[in-house]
C-alpha cells in the first residue's frame, strides 16, 4: 500500500497516473477535488503489485468537495486502518505539494501524519508538482531545503542525493524508487 496524501490541487491523482503509466484516477483542473473518499488503484512497477491510494485533498474550503476537517479524518483513519495488525500495512506515503509551496505551510500535515499517526515507522517521500525542468527542481531544494531539515522534516527523495541527479523523467524516477527500495511485505499476509 502507497498513500498519497496533500493538499487539494496539488496533483496527486495525475501523478496517480503518470506511475501507472496510464489512466486511473480521474483528474481536474478545477481549483476543487475530485477525490471525495479514498480510492485504491492496483499497479505493477518492474514486476510486483502495488495498491496506490489516493486521498481526499487537505485544506479543502467548506464549499469543497470534501471540506478540510472531512478530508483529515478520512486520511486518520485510513492511515490508522493500514497501521493495524489487521491489514497489510503500509510501504510508502507519498507527500504532494505544489511548487509553491513553502516548508513552513506544509510541516503541521507531515508531522500529522508521518510522526503522529504513522510514528515514523513508513518511508515518506516528497512530490512537488509543477516543474518545468530539472534546474527548477534543484532550486526549489536549494532553497527550501534546509527549511525542511530545519522543521525535522526528512525525505527518502532528497534531489541533493547524488542518486536523484541523473533523473530525467520525475515518474521514472519514482517507478524506480519504489521498485528498488519498497517491496510487498509478504510477511503480514
Amino acid at each position: 500500500n502507497i498513500v498519497i496524501f496533500g493538499e487539494t490541487g496539488s496533483g496527486k491523482s495525475s501523478f496517480i497516473n503518470r506511475i501507472a503509466q496510464h489512466v486511473l484516477a480521474k483528474i481536474s483542473n478545477d481549483a476543487l477535488g475530485c477525490t471525495s473518499t479514498p480510492e485504491r488503484y492496483p499497479v505493477e512497477i518492474s514486476g510486483r503489485k502495488y495498491i496506490l491510494i489516493d486521498t481526499p485533498g487537505l485544506n479543502e474550503g467548506f464549499a469543497g468537495t470534501v471540506p478540510d476537517a472531512e478530508a483529515k479524518k478520512w486520511l486518520k483513519n485510513l492511515l490508522r486502518e493500514l497501521m493495524s495488525s489487521r491489514s497489510d500495512g503500509i510501504s510508502l506515503l507519498m507527500y504532494c505539494v505544489r511548487k509553491e509551496t513553502r516548508p513552513h505551510t506544509f510541516v503541521k500535515a507531515y508531522n500529522k501524519v508521518y510522526s503522529d499517526i504513522c510514528h515514523q515507522r513508513v518511508p515518506i517521500i516528497l512530490v512537488i508538482e509543477g516543474w518545468r525542468n530539472k534546474q527548477e527542481m534543484e532550486s526549489w531544494w536549494i532553497t527550501n531545503g534546509m527549511q525542511c531539515n530545519n522543521h525535522g522534516m526528512h525525505f527518502a527523495n532528497d534531489p541533493s542525493n547524488p542518486a536523484a541527479t541523473h533523473v530525467a523523467e520525475p515518474s521514472d524516477f519514482l517507478r524506480n524508487l519504489i521498485a528498488k527500495h519498497y517491496m510487498v511485505d509478504t510477511s503480514r499476509s
